[in-house]
């Protein structure tokens, strides 16, 4: 360090460069505002933006097979005493795709496992919770149109159950397939 300027001098000569650069980046910069543009050229609507590809549709015949066979599963389903979690819906046009669902366990217990489908000719159904907790509890091949059940000891924690599409005979894309699961508590078992 000197006596005349120390450490002060540099930093200076460094922010200096900084603010000259950046100046000379926006000298060939355009800049525009509305103003002295006529009213109907100003704002938002006299800039051109692309055009967006509109969102696919829905094939209505697919919902509504898909509606239908939502109204038969429920009727197959229905509520369980002791129902603790559950969902039902699409269960896609690939045997990869599927529906997933989970719930809170607050207290250790057998607990009973209901799933069906419909639309399909198979469904797999798998019931895990952490690793911790247990891993994978239940896994099931099951056949559409029949309800498939299951006992299954559960602890405190999240616990997930998951239905896919299954089998070398998955129909194409578009059959409006539908699966559910509910877990309830068994009262029975207690």
């Amino acid at each position: 360090m000197s006596a005349t300027g120390g450490m002060h001098r540099p930093v200076r000569a460094a922010l200096l460069l900084a603010v000259a650069a950046a100046a000379a980046g926006l000298t060939g910069c355009e800049v525009a505002d509305d103003v002295g543009l006529p009213p109907d050229a100003a704002g938002p609507s006299a800039r051109s933006y692309p055009a967006r590809a509109p969102l696919p549709t829905r094939d209505p015949e697919l919902a509504a097979a898909e509606a239908r066979n939502l109204v038969e599963l429920e009727a197959v389903l229905g509520s369980p005493e002791g129902l603790l979690f559950g969902g039902s819906g699409g269960i896609g046009g690939t045997g990869s795709s599927g529906l997933g669902t989970s719930g809170i366990i607050t207290r250790a217990g057998q607990y009973k496992v209901t799933a069906a489908c419909v639309g399909a000719p198979d469904a797999h159904l798998s019931v895990t919770q952490g690793a911790r907790q247990g891993g994978t509890l239940l896994e099931r091949n099951f056949d559409c149109g029949e309800v498939t059940e299951a006992l299954i000891d559960l602890v405190p924690g999240t616990a997930s159950a998951h239905l896919i599409r299954y089998g070398s005979g998955v129909p194409g894309p578009g059959t409006g397939a539908v699966a559910g699961v509910r877990i309830s508590f068994d009262a029975s078992g207690q």
